[in-house]
């Protein structure tokens, strides 16, 4: 498509939609009428929003366009009489609500209603009734459906981002080296003197595969009908597999078929200290761990936690004011205490942190990686027709030793 026939087209849609918003103000019996005023305002919008197209803009564009105002247009002969009954809403189509058709179909139906015979029905039409919308940026048209299915909102950070990944061979355990405390001590020597021995200990450690997995029974009818079923499946699974996954990396109790995690048994707890906020507590977690000849890499906190820190105020001043010298923000929104990242996830529990050296500490290893699957032949699917679907990964996760985690809890720290 040219652009001078794109031109054309737009000039024509406006053009229709002006001489509609002359309709409006005719039909209105009061042009200063706030309901014909919202009416015109959107109209304005769209307009507006038909000539700022780009020249360039693509023929399917245009084609959807044309198709959106053609049926806000056939919708209008509506819009103009809920403008005459000042029932127009900025957002669209305002029709009557239940408790008012209901009334007015009442009423037409009270001859019938008084004369009603034992096993008879009356039928209440309800004229006009529409779902009311409450969204100021709704569109003209109540008639259009969002498509796909709208799923429950997703973590916003899972616990796998914050490790080092990696894959293991076919066989059931991943199995590492790791050195432990040994014996002696290097020391300075005389001249022609015995020197002082040593002895490295290494011990050989292993930790189990698990799987991770569940499953759902859906009506095949849903599957094919639903539009997006398929796709919203495929998308929301995995966030429940990944929440399920956050559980077992924080907290798995090590009894198989869960993983050991990296806050359960065996791991350092925050030392005792005197602190009177929750940042110092945070400091003196990192200052254990490097005590330790770790690196501390970043912080662990629940969202709640997380915003916490923001919310200090200057003692004097009551200006919000983070302690300076100690958390400092980051460009990009992020938190910093003591140069340590701080993340945020609802993973964590409320009040619980975790300072860790992340790169070192642990590693979630990939036997089998998730995926989703569709069975059409499990138990009675084929009687009932109806589909099953999986969801499942294999995943081991060593941690390599007690003292790369300080784990600990505010509990009533300010």
């Amino acid at each position: 498509m040219e652009t001078k026939d794109i031109e054309v087209i737009k000039e024509t849609v406006a053009s229709e939609l002006e001489a509609k918003k002359a309709d409006i103000l005719k039909a209105a019996s009061d042009a200063a009428n706030a309901s014909a005023k919202a009416m015109v305002d959107l109209v304005d919008q769209k307009v507006a929003a038909i000539k700022g197209l780009p020249s360039d803009v693509t023929p399917e564009a245009i084609t959807k366009l044309k198709t959106d105002m053609e049926t806000m247009i056939k919708d209008w002969a509506e819009m103009e009489k809920l403008v005459k009954q000042g029932r127009f809403k900025k957002e669209g189509t305002e029709g009557k609500m239940f408790a008012e058709s209901f009334e007015e179909a009442t009423k037409e139906a009270a001859d019938k209603l008084r004369n009603i015979k034992k096993g008879e029905r009356i039928i209440l039409d309800l004229k006009d009734m529409q779902f009311g919308n409450s969204f100021t940026n709704a569109g003209a048209s109540v008639t259009y459906v969002k498509p796909g299915i709208i799923e429950l909102p997703k973590r916003k950070l899972h616990i796998r981002e914050l490790l080092q990944g990696g894959t293991m061979g076919a066989k059931s355990t991943f199995d590492f080296v790791k050195e432990t405390t040994g014996t002696g001590a290097i020391a300075n020597a005389l001249e022609a003197t015995t020197k002082a021995q040593i002895g490295l200990k290494m011990t050989e450690a292993s930790v189990y595969a698990e799987w991770v997995a569940g499953f759902l029974v859906i009506s095949r009818n849903m599957l094919d009908d639903i539009d997006g079923m398929t796709t919203f499946l495929q998308s929301r699974l995995p966030e429940l597999l990944l929440r399920a996954e956050d559980a077992q990396i924080l907290d798995g109790s090590g009894v198989r078929p869960n993983l050991l995690g990296i806050q359960s048994t065996g791991n350092y707890t925050a030392a005792a200290a005197a602190v009177t906020n929750r940042a110092e507590t945070l400091v003196n977690a990192i200052s254990q761990l490097e005590n330790l000849d770790r690196e501390a890499n970043g912080i662990l906190l629940n969202p709640a936690d997380w915003y916490t820190l923001w919310l200090y105020k200057g003692s004097t001043s009551g200006d919000y004011t983070l302690p300076v010298n100690l958390i400092e923000r980051t460009p990009g929104g992020g938190l910093v205490v003591a140069g340590v990242p701080v993340f945020r996830s609802t993973a964590q529990r409320q009040l619980d942190y975790l300072v860790g050296d992340w790169t070192m500490g642990a590693n979630l290893i990939t036997r089998e990686p998730a995926r989703v699957e569709f069975f059409y032949e499990d138990s009675t699917n084929v009687r009932s027709n109806q589909v099953t679907v999986r969801i499942e990964e294999r995943i081991a996760l060593p941690v390599y030793g007690s003292d790369y985690f300080i784990y600990g809890t505010f509990d009533a720290i300010s």
